[in-house]
């Protein structure tokens, strides 16, 4: 009877101190809000235009020039609220979905989110860190590209090396094409965030618009103080939160199995245990990594599926780029000893990946890999080229597009990788000795890039080494070149089974055109009197060219059926 009592009584001690303790808290966090309501003055919202662009991925106009370059987007507006076609504003490189049809585009990755649609971004910095309330973006011309616009933690003007950059998603949408193509002041509903920021990224995809998206100008409007609702903070799940410890993995439900004395035993395992492995592989090959990653953590069965390297033969880690780090490329790295395709375009930016971790990655996984996809990848430098020739060697695509920090020095490494087909340098440092030196080992190279390459000296020298080294090139991208002339051109041609390829000539060249290849397929020429009478010469050796779209005049495209 004692002991009944004492149990009574102590468990009416405990719900008094719960219910106490719930109403504590309570009145304690009434206390603090209320507290803070009244201690808080009121914010004056900020308006502010971008203080400077700080990367991008491409744009269309050239290096050494302001027209239709990304750097128009800084400051105030230089054309809204006018609409059309102007020089001051900033132009992505492509539009439509020729570009991901054309020959030298890579097939699509698999497991790809379906709510990833980004295809180009632009990163802006401001004067002041701010909490935003509003984005307005001026779109001049064919509007409806943008896609995401995200917001990060670290200010890129302090002098301090950031140690924890996080970056929000402020808004995000799906690609779309308005019906006009008038200028408009895009401002999306922005999600509150609980760190001030003066680093916006905006990523667009241009795929169903008629014509190039034009941008003029990016207002960030904010309050310096912190908002009310940016106190409470849902959490996230982060791609490297990948543990496979075993006491994490659950063998809790699912039926039934006779066990050796008689007593029924939990399997834990669903009914997956009567499917063939071959089956589960087939329907796990339909998730996303971070699904993934997280089924891994299930039960030991999905474990073991999830975990086999079968899964793993491509991956794309470009959706993930805000959030991959050297961590995750550690939790991955058992995995992928059988990787063929990996993509990490856009990651690695301000730390997140360093020479130890990604040399150690690829010195695991990269025996196998024939596709390497590296554009803006900042972090990427003389050593992480010479260990991808030291450890890749079957790799046969490589795309360092917009990875204008790497030092000239570093593309010699590339000379390395012999059975290089496509290789794509857009808008990189590489100068003349060094694609020289490519062009000379790199025999089998079927597609090659090297727009906006600005050091080359002699295009000449470059092409006609092309014609000479590379006799099955099928495409080449030497958009904004200008010293390519018609000499340069005609050997080009000459030499190559079949060329596509895209030029801006000096403006002293002549008739660009006297011949073609017997078998070219596509040939785009941009010209600065190409709007001009008789400024492309005639084709006499194909007969079967045909135009297929001219946006202006300068830019036309030639066709080939056989």
């Amino acid at each position: 009877m004692l002991t009944l009592l004492s149990m009574f009584y102590y468990i009416c001690l405990r719900r008094r101190s719960r219910s106490g303790t719930r109403g504590e808290a309570l009145t304690s966090r009434r206390a603090v809000e209320s507290g803070q309501r009244a201690v808080l003055p009121v914010s004056v919202e900020v308006e502010q235009y971008a203080k400077e662009v700080l990367d991008f991925s491409s744009h269309y106009g050239s290096e050494n020039s302001m027209s239709y370059t990304m750097w128009n987007l800084a400051g105030v507006p230089n054309v809204y609220p006018s609409s059309g076609d102007f020089t001051q504003t900033a132009v992505f490189r492509a539009y439509g979905t020729w570009w991901e049809q054309c020959a030298s585009a890579p097939p699509p990755f698999r497991r790809t989110p379906k709510g990833f649609h980004s295809q180009d971004y632009i990163e802006l910095g401001f004067e002041e860190p701010v909490y935003p309330t509003a984005v307005e973006v001026f779109e001049t011309y064919y509007p409806g590209a943008i896609v995401q616009i995200l917001a990060c933690s670290h200010n890129p003007f302090s002098q301090n090396p950031p140690s924890d950059v996080r970056w929000e998603v402020l808004w995000s949408g799906e690609p779309t094409k308005v019906l006009t193509p008038q200028a408009r002041q895009f401002s999306p509903k922005i999600k509150h965030i609980s760190f001030p920021t003066n680093l916006l990224r905006l990523e667009v995809n241009s795929s169903l618009l008629d014509y190039y998206t034009e941008l003029d100008a990016v207002i960030l409007r904010g309050v310096k103080e912190r908002p009310m609702l940016a106190l409470y903070k849902m959490p996230i799940i982060d791609i490297s939160d990948l543990s496979d410890s075993e006491e994490e993995l659950s063998d809790v439900g699912g039926p039934y199995r006779q066990g050796g004395d008689g007593k029924q035993q939990r399997t834990g395992n669903g009914y997956f245990d009567k499917l063939p492995y071959e089956l589960i592989q087939l329907i796990l090959s339909h998730l996303t990594l971070p699904d993934l990653c997280r089924l891994a953590q299930s039960c030991k069965l999905l474990h073991q599926h999830c975990c086999d390297p079968l899964q793993y033969t491509q991956l794309s880690l470009q959706p993930y780029w805000a959030r991959l780090s050297d961590a995750s490329l550690g939790h991955l790295q058992s995995r992928c000893t059988l990787l063929q395709r990996l993509n990490l375009s856009w990651t690695g930016n301000r730390g997140a990946l360093t020479l130890t971790g990604f040399s150690s990655f690829m010195k695991a996984c990269g025996l196998s890999l024939v596709c390497l996809e590296m554009s803006c990848c900042h972090f990427l430098n003389e050593a992480c080229l010479e260990v991808i020739s030291q450890t890749c060697p079957g790799l046969q695509e490589l795309n360092l597009s917009s990875c204008d920090r790497l030092h000239p020095q570093a593309f010699t490494h590339i000379s390395k990788l012999t059975r290089l087909r496509r290789l794509v340098l857009y808008r990189t440092k590489i100068e003349q000795t060094a694609i020289l030196s490519i062009l000379t080992f790199c025999i089998e190279l079927r597609h090659l890039n090297l727009g906006s390459c600005v050091r080359i000296e002699d295009y000449d020298v470059v092409a006609s080494m092309l014609a000479a080294r590379c006799r099955s090139l099928c495409s080449v991208d030497l958009w904004r070149c200008r010293n390519l002339t018609d000499r340069g051109l005609a050997e080009l041609v000459s030499g190559c089974r079949y060329t596509a390829g895209e030029c801006s000539l000096a403006e002293k060249t002549p008739p660009i055109v006297s011949s073609a290849s017997p078998s070219g397929r596509v040939l785009l020429l941009a010209d600065r009197h190409a709007g001009c009478p008789g400024a492309l010469g005639p084709f006499p050796q194909c007969g079967h060219q045909e135009k297929l779209h001219s946006v202006t005049q300068p830019h036309l495209i030639f066709h080939c059926p056989e």
